[in-house]
Parts: structure tokens; sequence; C-alpha cells
């Protein structure tokens, strides 16, 4: 069955809340929580909706690599939404920044 240009914008808004939600967790220090204590119910909603993505985050071994891939995703999916909605031209104005 072939996939709607809806269906595909749709599928791509998913994407970037998924990694806006992962760079957003990333850029997230120690001091910024204990400044602002709220900020931990927010991750702990980032944890709980992708448990395996954020230990990655975590990870010494795997932490700046995936939080590259993340960053990278966010960008890609931005940019695939600006080319379905609008010329080449139009789209790659802003890219590649793409507010990651």
């Amino acid at each position: 069955m072939a996939v709607t240009k809806k269906q595909t914008l749709e599928e791509l808004k998913q994407l970037e809340k998924k990694y806006e939600s992962l760079v957003w967790y990333a850029r997230k220090s120690p001091e910024q929580i204990a400044t602002f204590p709220r900020l931990q119910d927010a991750i702990d909603r980032v944890e709980q909706q992708y448990p395996n993505e954020t230990a990655d985050l975590r990870s010494a071994r795997t932490g700046d690599w995936s939080h590259g891939f993340n960053s990278g995703m966010l960008a890609a999916t931005r940019l695939a939404q600006e080319l379905m909605k609008f010329e080449p031209e139009v789209a790659y104005v802003n890219f590649p920044d793409l507010m990651t």
C-alpha cells in the first residue's frame, strides 16, 4: 500500500519530537537540574519514554556518539519536512541551522 504525503509528514513529525526530546535531554547539566528542580520531572518523562536511548546518552562509552546521532536525526527530520512542504531552494535556506 502506498503511503500518502500526509502520513509521511506525520511520521517525520513524530521522529522530530523523539529526537528533539533526546537532544534536549542530553543538553541538561547537573547544575541546571539543581538550579531548576522542575527539570527533573521532564527528564524523568524522557527517560521513561526512551529508556534505551537515554541510557546510551548517559553512557561514557556511547554518550557522545548517541548525542551526535540524535542531533543529526533531528536536523534530518526537520529538513525532510521542509523539503516535503517547499521547493528545495526554499527548504535549504536555513539548512544546516535547523534550530537543533
